[in-house]
């Protein structure tokens, strides 16, 4: 007598593809994503069998487009009434030598992970110098109402300076404050 229980396929894997789920893994975006991203044509992949194969390299060359709307109308500059100012603190370091791909890996682990959000800040920015590249310049917008008090932001500051220790250089770093005036 046969048995008629189905056992689950095995694939075995195949180096140069991935699956959609391994693809969503590779961009930091869901499942979904992947899968509207090749119904359209946007991502080449094969189909074998009832599996979706992407090649590695299609993966490793997709840039997804910017999400949201085209702005059409510029916001007005605005000054924030004096109970709910913001304020920015500014830091710049050097990154240690040899370490960019390991900063951005770094960078794109902290996103990934959601670490480092900085609770009260409004705004916050990671820029490479352009005439300085071995320079990073970070910036943290905060508003006043919802920012932590002062000990809370240092802690927060030193997880962030620890998580990033390896790959920019603390020693060299300069540090700024100030109120922002006027913004957008």
């Amino acid at each position: 007598m046969e048995d008629d229980t189905q056992q689950p396929i095995i694939l075995p894997e195949v180096e140069e593809y991935v699956s959609i789920k391994d693809a969503a893994k590779m961009l930091g975006v869901s499942n979904t994503s992947v899968q509207k991203y090749v119904s359209e044509g946007r991502i080449k992949a094969k189909r074998v069998a009832n599996v979706i194969m992407i090649p590695v390299e299609e993966v490793k060359r997709f840039r997804p487009n910017a999400t949201g709307r085209p702005r059409t109308m510029l916001p007005p500059w605005r000054i924030a009434p004096r109970d709910n100012i913001l304020f920015r603190t500014t830091i710049v370091v050097q990154l240690r030598s040899g370490k960019q791909a390991e900063f951005k890996q770094r960078l794109e682990e902290i996103r990934r992970k959601k670490e480092h959000s900085f609770p009260g800040t409004v705004a916050r920015y990671i820029v490479k110098s352009r005439k300085q590249p071995e320079h990073i310049k970070i910036s943290l917008i905060w508003r006043s109402t919802v920012a932590p008090d002062e000990a809370a932001r240092q802690q927060a500051l030193e997880a962030f300076k620890a998580r990033l220790a390896d790959v920019l250089d603390w020693e060299t770093a300069s540090y700024d404050e100030g109120n922002v005036m006027m913004h957008a």
